[in-house]
């Protein structure tokens, strides 16, 4: 008996790979990343400028 096909839009979204990263925890890693980046810009500019 063959399987009927998969209609759910969950399992759709649970095997979608995200764009440049293998893998969800890369990205999250990366805007981390970014945001620690940005904190430390922000406060040497405060620094060199008060």
């Amino acid at each position: 008996m063959p399987n009927p096909p998969n209609d759910n839009p969950d399992h759709e979204m649970e095997q979608e790979r995200p764009p440049l990263f293998s893998s969800w925890k890369k990205w999250y890693a990366l805007v981390l990343l970014h945001l620690a980046f940005l904190i430390v810009v922000f406060y040497l500019f405060t620094k060199a400028f008060e």
